[in-house]
């Protein structure tokens, strides 16, 4: 499988993982939670592409105590900070009906 088709495949993972858990009628939570997992998967097969995906952690809920801010993660590359990452709730979901 080539780098392009393993990216399209972990998209559509992604996206097949979110729409299960937002289309949901039996139970339905937060929807900005319910992308959280699938979020993490993602990043993580797209990580994958280039490191080791050992050395990648997302932590949630991280604290900006200094700008008074909480975005949804932080992300580590070999305990080293590399960014924040901010999760918005899906308007819309295409049902493809």
């Amino acid at each position: 499988m080539t780098q392009a088709e393993r990216v399209q495949k972990a998209v559509g993972d992604f996206g097949a993982a979110a729409r299960a858990k937002l289309i949901n009628s039996a139970s339905t939570g937060q929807p900005e939670d319910q992308l959280r997992a699938p979020l993490e998967a993602l990043f993580k097969a797209l990580a994958a592409e280039a490191i080791p995906v050992s050395i990648m952690t997302m932590v949630g809920e991280a604290s900006l105590a200094d700008l008074k801010a909480r975005p949804d993660y932080s992300v580590t590359v070999d305990k080293a900070l590399i960014g924040f990452f901010e999760v918005k709730a899906p308007h819309a979901i295409r049902t493809g009906d």
